[in-house]
């Protein structure tokens, strides 16, 4: 009873969080690099955000098209990209591996991280790993939006005109979940029972 409680009150959190007024989690919101962060929009549109865009932006609040839940997450670069200290194969072996990561078994794990974040519920992962398995073959459209390269300081995302190693990158990948967020919302307190 106690895990189905928290469940429910982490799909209330993730409700409120990407319904708007948190910047840090809505698809509202994009960074330095033009990429959004956290939260349910349409889908993608790279043209876009190359331009600064994010889906909220370019899609006008049209919320019947919010089937795409987008998610932060963090990769990293092969051990011989890093010792061979070339930016470029840095940079392309971290966002293979957040590719790998969004769209092989992590999946799981990336949507729990999501619920953890959105709701401060210490048991995602779990929740990730039914959700994941209860709508197998239904979950379409997985990818990456885009990525930055990691500060090895302070693991934020670097600055416009500052150095990048690519050592590390922060990732927003994306996924088509049918029937959006209210589906999302119901698949999470099914997975609770």
């Amino acid at each position: 009873m106690k895990k189905v409680l928290l469940v429910l009150s982490a799909v209330a959190l993730i409700a409120a969080n990407c319904g708007g007024g948190d910047a840090r989690r809505d698809a509202t919101s994009v960074g330095e690099a033009g990429w959004v962060f956290e939260g349910w929009a349409c889908a993608p549109d790279t043209a876009a955000a190359k331009r600064g865009e994010s889906p909220a932006d370019y899609c006008k609040g049209d919320t019947s098209k919010f089937d795409y839940l987008y998610m932060k997450f963090s990769a990293v670069a092969s051990e011989k990209a890093i010792k061979s200290g070339r930016i470029a194969s840095m940079q392309s072996t971290c966002r293979q591996a957040a590719k790998d990561q969004i769209s092989g078994d992590a999946l799981s794990k990336v949507i729990g991280d999501y619920i953890e974040k959105a709701s401060g519920v210490s048991d995602g992962q779990s929740t990730g790993q039914v959700i994941v398995s209860q709508t197998q073959g239904l979950i379409k459209g997985i990818g990456v939006y885009d990525c930055c390269s990691l500060d090895n300081d302070t693991g934020l995302c670097v600055k416009k005109g500052e150095p990048e190693t690519w050592e590390q990158c922060q990732c927003v990948g994306f996924m088509k979940f049918p029937g959006g967020q209210k589906a999302f919302e119901s698949a999470a307190r099914e997975a609770s029972k």
